[in-house]
């Protein structure tokens, strides 16, 4: 099995270390570099194409958000994790309509970055739990009137619902039985029906409805 490649890309060179120490030893990862500012994180995706950017928001030079869509640009298919000391739901939901699939809080890191790692290499999003209740509080306090569920097929709710567990359109096609190609269309109707414009947005829906807990796959 090919190791997951990682960039670390963080501006303290302490916590570049502590980061190695932590992921060091595994065989299912690599370490493939290490980036001091924003910049240099993307010049280093563009060079070295890691499958995973571990990328810390405050940065010199460019700062971590500003990063992730450059990043993205110079590699298409880099899962961006974050990892932050920023903890407020207006710039967690700012990072994931930037284009990242993770975060994690850096005083949850010991024992979630790991986790997060693991399931990122999976193709699934993830944010931790400390993350997660300030997106839902966020979302709760600003939140405006939008489509209910209830517009949704049967099928676009099931696979909704399996967005919500974090699961890819491959691994939606395969848990219902079609083709991905149709996974994928049923994905895009969603977010057509629901006037969602990226998979942030898909995401911080799921989160406000309960979608998880409120209907059966």
């Amino acid at each position: 099995m090919k190791a997951l490649r990682i960039l670390i890309a963080d501006d303290h060179e302490v916590v570049r270390q502590g980061i190695r120490a932590l992921l060091g030893g595994r065989s299912e990862w690599e370490i493939a570099g290490e980036a001091a500012t924003g910049r240099e994180a993307v010049e280093k995706t563009s060079k070295l194409r890691p499958d995973l950017v571990l990328l810390d928001l405050t940065m010199p030079d460019l700062d971590g958000l500003q990063a992730i869509p450059l990043i993205l640009a110079a590699s298409p298919g880099v899962k961006i994790l974050v990892l932050t000391m920023h903890d407020c739901g207006e710039m967690v939901a700012k990072v994931l309509a930037a284009g990242a699939t993770g975060l994690v809080l850096k005083s949850d890191a010991a024992r979630a970055l790991v986790l997060a790692i693991r399931t990122m290499g999976k193709d699934e999003p993830f944010l931790s739990p400390a993350v997660t209740q300030k997106v839902l509080a966020q979302l709760v306090k600003t939140g405006a009137a939008e489509p209910s569920p209830s517009v949704l097929t049967a099928r676009e709710l099931q696979v909704l619902k399996l967005v919500a567990r974090g699961r890819s359109t491959k691994e939606i096609a395969a848990a219902l039985g079609i083709s991905v190609k149709t996974a994928a269309a049923h994905r895009s109707n969603i977010m057509h029906r629901l006037n969602l414009g990226s998979y942030g947005d898909l995401i911080h829906y799921t989160i406000r409805h309960k979608i998880e807990d409120t209907f059966e796959a």
